[in-house]
């Protein structure tokens, strides 16, 4: 879709203008979803090339504005969106730069923000990792990116918060992160070398995780702070190697891997759990599927889509 021209209007209730980043992405394009189903209007951020399946049902019924043809300038005065959604990312497992990851993970938000205040944007909600900066290069720029964050807070009377993930998961995944790789390895009967799995994460389900988002839109506008980061994710860790004896019980297939084939990252994180105590609080947010009530179910959608 090309450039489009909306109308300001006047909306009710809790209802507003959301500019929506990295919405083809796993976790933007179900947050697109529900914020649609919510009743927002919003407007779509995409690059050339992104495979818009996942949001292929919005496609005709919001704004989506390529950043390769369109500039945010030209978007911005457009869509005069009141509250930004963050989601764009770059891990660098394709093979990225450091450079194109620094512009993609603090260059673009810095400059969408920047275009955006001057056109009335009151708030935003950031995509923060739970991984320590040391972590990896992804990590580091991401908690980069707070120091700007903090500026357009601080100084520009922009409300923030800023959600911080531990380990997402649920069906549809991009194939190179951990979940995915291990259950369809599990399933094929592909053997694998790993480290030592004793490592622990917070595995927490992508609608968990939309529910999330969707309570940090309809409480950003009432809570006090100027600038909040809260944590999202069970509230409970479990090894790596716990969790794919529970792939492979799902599955019912014996499994093939190589425990401690493989060193532990120079920087391994060994566990890894949210505090969702402000999540509860200010957010009235508390996940409610359980890992080993809904494991099964993404086993099984990678089995029937295998």
């Amino acid at each position: 879709m090309g450039l489009r021209q909306t109308t300001v209007e006047d909306l009710e209730g809790t209802k507003v203008r959301i500019l929506i980043t990295g919405a083809t992405g796993f976790i933007g394009s179900s947050v697109a979803t529900r914020l649609f189903a919510d009743g927002h209007r919003l407007t779509l951020l995409k690059r050339t090339g992104s495979d818009t399946g996942r949001i292929k049902d919005l496609l005709h019924k919001v704004a989506v504005y390529d950043i390769d043809v369109h500039s945010l300038e030209e978007i911005i005065a457009g869509e005069t969106p009141e509250l930004i959604v963050h989601l764009a990312t770059n891990y660098g497992r394709s093979g990225e730069s450091p450079i194109d990851i620094v512009e993609t993970n603090i260059g673009f938000p810095s400059a969408l923000i920047d275009a955006a205040l001057r056109s009335g944007l009151k708030y935003f909600i950031n995509t923060d990792t739970a991984a320590p900066q040391e972590y990896t290069f992804y990590a580091s720029t991401k908690k980069a990116f707070l120091h700007p964050l903090g500026f357009f807070c601080k100084e520009k009377a922009l409300k923030v918060v800023s959600l911080k993930l531990e380990y997402v998961y649920g069906p549809g995944d991009d194939d190179n992160k951990f979940i995915p790789y291990m259950i369809k390895s599990v399933l094929s009967g592909e053997e694998v070398d790993a480290s030592g799995g004793e490592q622990k994460r917070d595995f927490i389900h992508l609608d968990d995780v939309v529910d999330a988002y969707a309570s940090a839109v309809a409480s950003i506008v009432e809570m006090e702070e100027d600038y909040i980061s809260i944590d999202i994710g069970s509230g409970q860790s479990i090894s790596l190697k716990a969790f794919a004896s529970l792939v492979a019980d799902f599955s019912t297939i014996d499994m093939k891997i190589n425990w401690g084939a493989r060193p532990y990252k120079k920087n391994e994180i060994f566990d890894s759990k949210a505090d969702i105590t402000k999540a509860e609080k200010i957010l009235g947010w508390h996940p409610k599927r359980a890992l080993h009530d809904v494991l099964k179910d993404t086993v099984d959608s990678y089995r029937q889509g295998a």
